[in-house]
């Protein structure tokens, strides 16, 4: 099947941008080239980088932050964002497993002040830049949680990278697993702290409900709107091609019992925030801050998703759409009202797609809610 119905996501989370959100973009996007520049193979390579708006997506996860805040949030998303495109890459960090396990020891030891300060390692010195930044602005209990979150990070990138090498397809709660760490699930939660000037250190039981099912949403959001890019790429670590290779789902079904957990985790995450704001905690100001600010980060990511040339192809210009029939072959694609039926014609054939009514139809399949 070579397009999709995308069905209109709940969206019950405030979604706005931050007053500076364009000074903020082009600012970024001149420290990647200054400081990442030279980690693209081209300078096209570059810009085409740059096209995708990711300097974006801090404005509108962190839209209340103050500026310089929000540029350190910023370009924290914009350099793991470099990192994960290489990753993905097969021409680059995601052409050999072991080498990129080696390029981020390296990114580890400049974190932990180890490396020597070589400056001919573009991912060390604006590590470092980035690090002179922000931490400043944390805790030594968040210090300490940055660390482990980036190594979290960068393992489970080599662990995505195994699995796209080998061919293989975890099951689901091994991909959401990995996903956790791959989708940088622990700095998000930092950089929610860091733009709200919060510590949110020792409440992990407290907060439980709150970030699995904040962090679940986000990432079947995430994996629903790139599935374009990510069915290009090959990539493995995707409950998109979880259900449907480990599960036997058709891409639309697997469409929409995604869609159905979307709007579980998104429900119920604001059960479990409010559950916090009403008892005894909830009158706590650094606690009311830090649950306002995950409100805005699960609106704004998914905003994000919606308008990124990333995702939808180079040359992509976001006109509001949220639903609609979405190919996975066209150079660019568009949320369309009616799907191409040339494209349906040639494909296998898929019985949740109602192609005369324009709409899926529903599916029902199985698959636990947690």
């Amino acid at each position: 099947m070579t397009e999709f119905f995308l069905p209109e996501l709940p969206r019950l989370l405030p979604v706005a941008y931050h007053p500076k959100a364009a000074q903020i973009e082009f600012r970024s996007n001149g420290w990647v080239r200054s400081r990442l520049g030279d980690c693209f193979a081209s300078e096209e390579d570059l810009l085409r980088y740059l096209r995708q708006r990711n300097g974006l997506y801090g404005p509108l996860t962190v839209p209340y932050a103050d500026e310089q805040r929000a540029l350190d949030v910023a370009d924290w998303y914009q350099y793991v964002t470099v990192i994960d495109s290489f990753v993905s890459d097969r021409s680059a960090l995601g052409a050999d497993e072991a080498s990129a396990r080696d390029v981020f020891a390296d990114i580890m030891d400049e974190f932990h002040g180890d490396g020597g300060g070589r400056k001919d390692f573009p991912y060390g010195v604006a590590g470092k830049e980035l690090w002179r930044r922000i931490s400043p602005g944390l805790s030594p209990g968040q210090i300490r949680r940055f660390a482990g979150a980036l190594e979290a990070f960068l393992r489970a990138c080599v662990t995505e990278i195994h699995f796209k090498l080998t061919e293989k397809v975890p099951d689901y709660e091994t991909c959401m697993t990995v996903r956790l760490d791959s989708f940088g699930c622990d700095f998000i939660r930092l950089m929610t702290e860091y733009a709200a000037a919060v510590d949110m250190s020792g409440l992990d039981r407290l907060l439980t409900d709150v970030h699995t099912h904040c962090m679940r949403q986000m990432i079947i959001v995430n994996d629903l709107l790139s599935w374009r890019k990510e069915h290009a790429q090959g990539d493995k670590m995707t409950v998109v091609r979880v259900l449907i290779e480990r599960k036997g789902l058709g891409l639309q079904q697997c469409v929409d019992r995604l869609r159905e957990l979307v709007d579980h985790h998104e429900r119920a995450y604001i059960v479990a925030r409010d559950q916090v704001l009403n008892g005894p905690h909830g009158m706590r100001a650094d606690i009311r801050a830090y649950l306002k600010g995950l409100d805005h980060l699960i609106g704004g990511s998914a905003e994000f998703e919606y308008l990124t040339p990333r995702y939808f192809g180079d040359g992509f210009v976001w006109d509001g759409s949220t639903s609609g029939w979405i190919s996975l072959t066209a150079p660019v694609t568009r949320f369309r009202a009616q799907p191409n039926t040339d494209a349906q014609s040639n494909t296998s054939t898929d019985t949740h797609t109602d192609v005369a009514s324009s709409r899926p139809q529903a599916a029902t399949p199985s698959l636990t809610r947690s």
